[in-house]
């Protein structure tokens, strides 16, 4: 007898809530909800268990659980840091994205299979033996029924580590296979590892399929070329690996004051880089050279804002510089996780497809000069960024001039980073910038919450780095909020606007 994957009781009704609720209702109902006082996170969880079992993947990764499951650790932390005015905003939009997938012909709805008949008398090296080959040989189905055992037998950092026999490999084809697995597992940091096979089932039927060959969606035949290559090149980032005499033993995991200097270096180095693809061996010699992984990855963090900030890109999904950054420092805290793994990590930061590829929109200072900064009151270039990024007529991502990838900034994108960076380098609040972000962002719901990503990647990246370096961050989430939250369509924000103001 075949029987569905189903929860307790509590939890059923909120993620059939999810699953059943028109369209048109979704909104207001869980307006509703919230009003009566449904637990937020509860309905996050219900979000992300409705769109894990009742959604398809997408050819490319845009749709069904992808990016509603990447997106949940950021919506929990956002929650968290707005305050009561505005912390049901990103709750709402993970509601009604997951919803929308669901209801969506191309993504569901589908259902998950109950596994009743797995033998789980066997020992954890065995399940995860089973998990690594599945995924080689393209087993979709046996991933999924070897990650439901090894959620019961082995820790999180023990699947991640077999995960990225195959996602590391592959990051050059897709980030995403890359992303999804950590986001996944950052997901259920948030809403509780007991809801592991389900979460996980659908990111081991994406580890476990064929890459693409062909054109199709945003993949245009040269970078589908590009990323077989780099993918049939991975041995080179190994070999980077044997040529720097990168041994456990040989390179810290951790950083401290003593490597501010190193630090300092890499990030100028990365940073001003004019093609992207070029920084795996400045990685691998730095780390030969004996900084640490934490200190490596600060320094790629720094750099990447600083590649970020020079970029005159208008595309709302470009935000993996951040996020992959905030995934590799998250990985390298695994003791599970291998050193080679962790270095192969940091080294291939830069291939990664949606990083490399901007390379031709490089096209800015990543600064500014003091005298064309804003001397204003704190206050004063608060209410300028808002106010300007309100003011952007953005772009409508279902009508668009170009390919996404060639949009270019529009002039208030860059005035409001140069206010930013008037507010960093002036010593000014910057929970109070990046609340105002935070808040902003919300207003976005065509990028699938990647606006929300950057944003808790570049909150927290600005949080672990040091001074004088961090600020990139806070004025890379001012950019990217004035890149996202104009952009169009905003199919729930009024409606969104108007049910809380009734």
């Amino acid at each position: 007898m075949v029987r569905l994957v189903e929860f307790d009781a509590a939890t059923e009704q909120l993620v059939r809530f999810v699953e059943d609720t028109p369209r048109n209702e979704i909104i207001d109902k869980t307006v509703t909800l919230l009003g009566n006082g449904t637990d937020p996170k509860a309905l996050i969880t219900a979000a992300a268990l409705a769109v894990s079992r009742s959604t398809e993947l997408p050819a490319d990764h845009h749709g069904g659980p992808i990016h509603p499951i990447a997106g949940i650790y950021a919506v929990t932390a956002m929650t968290d840091r707005l305050d009561e005015s505005s912390h049901d905003l990103p709750v709402l939009q993970c509601v009604a994205l997951a919803n929308k997938h669901i209801h969506l012909p191309s993504m569901g709805p589908t259902a998950m299979v109950q596994f009743d008949d797995l033998n789980r008398d066997v020992e954890t090296d065995r399940v995860l033996a089973r998990l690594e080959k599945a995924m080689t040989d393209r087993e979709p189905r046996l991933a999924e029924r070897a990650v439901t055992l090894a959620c019961e037998k082995a820790t999180p950092g023990q699947i991640l580590n077999s995960m990225l026999t195959v996602s590391l490999r592959r990051n050059s084809l897709d980030d995403h296979y890359f992303l999804y697995p950590i986001y996944a597992m950052r997901a259920l940091d948030a809403i509780g590892w007991q809801w592991g096979p389900t979460l996980m089932r659908p990111v081991l039927r994406f580890l476990s399929r064929h890459a693409s060959f062909d054109a199709f969606g945003e993949f245009t035949e040269d970078s589908i070329t590009e990323g077989i290559d780099l993918y049939k090149r991975f041995h080179e980032l190994e070999e980077l690996v044997e040529t720097y005499g990168l041994e456990e033993g040989k390179v810290p995991q951790h950083t401290g004051e003593h490597e501010a200097q190193a630090i300092a270096a890499l990030a100028d180095e990365v940073g001003a880089v004019s093609s992207i693809a070029s920084i795996p061996e400045m990685v691998a010699r730095a780390l030969g050279s004996g900084l640490s992984m934490e200190g490596t990855c600060e320094a790629l963090s720094v750099g990447g804002g600083r590649i970020f900030l020079r970029s005159h890109s208008n595309n709302p999904f470009d935000v993996h510089i951040h996020t992959g950054i905030a995934a590799r420092r998250y990985l390298i805290g695994f003791p599970e996780v291998s050193f080679r793994h962790k270095v192969l990590a940091l080294i291939g930061w830069a291939w990664s497809y949606e990083v490399r590829y901007l390379d031709h929109t490089l096209q800015w200072d990543w600064q500014s000069d003091a005298a064309e900064l804003s001397t204003a009151s704190p206050d004063a270039i608060l209410g300028q960024i808002e106010d300007i990024i309100l003011g952007i007529d953005g772009y409508d991502v279902t009508d668009l001039p170009v390919a996404i990838n060639e949009l270019v900034a529009f002039d208030g994108v860059r005035d409001a980073t140069r206010l930013a960076e008037a507010y960093m380098k002036a010593g000014h609040d910057p929970e109070a910038l990046f609340h105002l972000t935070t808040r902003l962002v919300c207003r976005e719901d065509a990028s699938e919450m990647h606006a929300y990503k950057l944003q808790q990647a570049a909150y927290e990246e600005y949080q672990v780095c040091r001074e004088p370096l961090r600020w990139v961050h806070a004025v890379s989430a001012v950019k990217q909020c004035a890149v996202a939250a104009p952009t169009k369509p905003q199919r729930f924000y009024p409606e969104i606007v108007q049910r809380l103001a009734a």
